[in-house]
């Protein structure tokens, strides 16, 4: 996946990665495979994380989606400003 700046309205919801990690231990096991491939992969957009940031789930619009270049995934905010973001999913 690639890290890249998308816009600041497409934040949609700030999660921890205490949260993404919890979701790695659900009793469902597709679900929990995909949740340890989605920490793997946003390894290196973790490591950018510095104390007091906030991390943010985010997705394009819908209009997006619905021409095939749909884009979602997570963003670093620090001082309420985006400095990172990493496509986790795409269509």
């Amino acid at each position: 996946m690639d890290s890249h700046l998308i816009p600041k309205e497409w934040l949609t919801a700030p999660t921890t990665l205490q949260e993404i990690m919890a979701t790695c231990n659900n009793p469902d096991p597709q679900v929990a495979a995909v949740a340890n491939h989605y920490l793997n992969q946003a390894a290196p957009l973790f490591q950018k994380m510095q104390p007091g940031d906030e991390l943010w789930n985010y997705s394009s619009p819908n209009s997006h989606w619905a021409n095939n270049r749909g884009d979602a995934g997570l963003a670093i905010v620090r001082n309420g400003e985006l400095i990172a973001s990493m496509c986790m999913v795409r269509n």
